[in-house]
């Protein structure tokens, strides 16, 4: 929902240009086509492009100011408890003037203060609050990071916006050296502190950023994944029959996924064809008898379509796919980094951004998505951070063949030219934000003792999904939600006992997991709704190499962007492209291409048929 801007001088003199805010909010639009608010004055500007998901009156329009015109705020997000706030907000003497989520947030930050009002807010969200009285402003981001904020701070102004494409008209926009170094090594990108731009940051998530006039911004952490550690409930949850918290589970996401639902224009939802988008479609068939349900088919030996309609068949229910063929991952690259703002080598972004226009092009502004179910109840074959403490007893020639699994995974180990390059990214692929609990071993607070945790893939893995369907389905103007996330299974999951999540099977013999079915828990709620082989179905990958495949020309770099952002004479840099492996050329590629779109501002379209030109996928 929405994108937001906003910058202030740290001279109330200096008003900002009404004619710039304008355009930071036009270079928002994608993300909130339904209309566009804007204010300057006294040293603060804000904009808002609103996607309307709820109240979609204009009263709701934002910026959105509290009745004394003190108080103004500008929201992206979706708080999807926000009729229980408001009652407990109205029971205090509070007076709402519309029905939005938006003025309840406003609302509850004036009178609850920010630091007691973020623990309540069950949803997502990144906003700017101001405060004309004090002339402050506060930002704070979700705990999981769904929805993006960046912030640029120096000693004339603050700005923050949605994306970094709205700070243009303010900024010359520079990439950050080290960490283009670091993503050619093979790091995805920053989703956390640094981005690819100089003096352009993420805010963390959890995070709290406060800006008084005159003064730099303060960096808190208000919200952290070692909220959810509860001895207690991990004790009483290891106690109980397993059956018991089968169901616990199914109610909880049952739950989640009704209100995640809450809108008022119709919510669809992905199917993916993996057991986790299919049980949140399933349970929300039952509150939908004509869901619409959409699927990007990169077709190919690996399609999952088959999986999806089988499971349309069984619920009754129409199933809507976009063809996605190897040509797709170069057409789309201008777009992806466009909209994802960094040089994205995540490949499943062009499907999904197909997907999206899909969704977009029915009308449809919602999804519910399954992000959020393999990191919480592990179902990644190398997650496993010590199976032979959770598989205490099993053969010792299955335990070490599960071990060994596990530690031929590139993620689980790493050399000294790995280490080398994390240090320009902060190791923020280990540690993560704050918000993850950093210790001084470099793991979080999440006891292990039980078996297997729901800690690390909580943090950076998750947070790239996530930035990844923010980006692509807001570039079709839709929002993405995930039930997965809501807090309270995500608190169970966090103490859930070991043996919920992975668990000793004979019947578990693909290639991804030997021995042992992941996420147990969550096969055996799917079980209750679609058939035992879809349930049952393991996790596979991702469905082509189309990066894997690709050729290309070195005439595609002839123009020297690529050797100019690397500093290279031209000899230097053809002796680099010459030696470089196609895995590294191609992310040459995805970094040429941002540098065009995104920092030197050339045409997609320019971009993109010059990528066709010299681009292919072999067969």
């Amino acid at each position: 929902m929405c994108g937001i801007f906003g910058i202030m001088h740290h001279r109330a003199s200096s008003a900002p240009s009404l004619g710039l805010v304008q355009d930071s909010a036009r270079r928002l639009r994608h993300r909130g086509p339904d209309g566009q608010g804007t204010y300057a004055a006294g040293g603060i500007g804000l904009a808002h492009a609103r996607l309307s998901l709820v109240d979609l009156n204009e009263r709701s329009a934002q910026p959105l100011w509290d009745a004394s015109h003190r108080y103004c705020i500008v929201y992206n997000g979706e708080l999807y408890d926000y009729g229980d706030l408001r009652a407990q907000l109205e029971r205090r003497g509070v007076a709402f003037r519309t029905t939005s989520d938006t003025e309840v947030l406003l609302e509850a930050l004036i009178h609850l203060g920010v630091d007691a009002a973020l623990p309540r807010f069950e949803g997502m969200f990144a906003f700017g609050f101001y405060d004309s009285t004090n002339q402050s402003l506060v930002l704070a981001r979700d705990r999981f990071g769904i929805k993006p904020l960046y912030v640029h701070d120096s000693d004339g102004a603050f700005i923050f916006a949605s994306s970094v494409d709205a700070m243009r008209p303010w900024l010359e926009l520079r990439p950050d050296s080290d960490i283009i170094t670091s993503f050619l090594h093979g790091f995805h990108g920053p989703t956390s502190g640094r981005s690819f731009y100089d003096q352009v940051s993420m805010v963390p998530p959890g995070a709290v950023v406060r800006v008084t006039r005159g003064a730099r911004a303060r960096f808190a952490q208000c919200l952290t994944m070692n909220d959810f550690v509860d001895p207690a409930m991990a004790d009483a949850l290891a106690s109980r029959p397993r059956r018991e918290l089968v169901d616990q589970a199914e109610q909880m996401l049952l739950k989640g996924v009704e209100t995640q639902l809450a809108a008022d224009v119709p919510v669809g939802a992905f199917c993916s064809g993996g057991v986790d988008s299919s049980l949140i479609l399933a349970m929300a068939a039952r509150h939908h008898a004509d869901l619409r349900v959409y699927h990007a088919d990169v077709v190919g030996p690996l399609s999952e379509r088959s999986a999806a309609e089988h499971l349309c068949r069984h619920l009754k229910l129409d199933l809507q796919a976009v063809p996605v063929l190897d040509r797709h991952f170069v057409e789309t690259i201008a777009d992806v980094v466009h909209h994802y703002g960094f040089p994205c080598a995540i490949p499943t972004a062009v499907p999904l951004l197909m997907v999206s226009q899909l969704v977009r092009d029915n009308n449809i502004k919602a999804v519910l998505c399954g992000e959020g179910s393999d990191e919480c109840f592990l179902g990644y074959s190398w997650l496993s951070r010590d199976l032979r403490a959770t598989l205490a007893g099993l053969p010792r020639k299955v335990v070490r063949g599960l071990v060994r699994a596990r530690a031929a995974n590139p993620a689980s180990s790493a050399n000294d030219s790995d280490l080398v390059s994390d240090i320009v990214n902060g190791f923020e692929r280990q540690y993560g934000p704050p918000a993850f609990g950093e210790c001084a071993d470099g793991e979080t607070r999440i006891p292990v003792s039980r078996g297997l945790a729901s800690d690390s893939r909580l943090s950076y893995l998750l947070r790239s999904l996530l930035l990844r369907n923010d980006a692509m389905g807001m570039a079709a103007s839709v929002e993405a939600r995930f039930p997965f996330l809501d807090t309270r299974l995500v608190k169970f999951s966090v103490n859930l006992p070991g043996d919920c999540k992975v668990r000793f099977s004979l019947r578990a013999i693909d290639g991804e997991h030997v021995f042992y079915r992941d996420k147990w828990i969550i096969r055996e709620v799917a079980a209750r709704y679609m058939p035992r082989g879809l349930s049952a179905r393991a996790k596979g990958q991702f469905p082509t190499d189309a990066f894997a495949r690709m050729r290309i020309a070195d005439r595609l770099f002839e123009a020297g962007f690529a050797g100019d952002l690397l500093g290279l004479t031209a000899a230097r840099f053809a002796f680099f492209l010459r030696s470089a492996s196609p895995r590294l050329r191609v992310r040459l590629m995805l970094l040429q291409s941002w540098w065009l779109v995104c920092i030197l501002g050339v045409e997609r379209d320019a971009v993109r048929a010059n990528l066709v030109e010299h681009v292919t996928v072999s067969g």
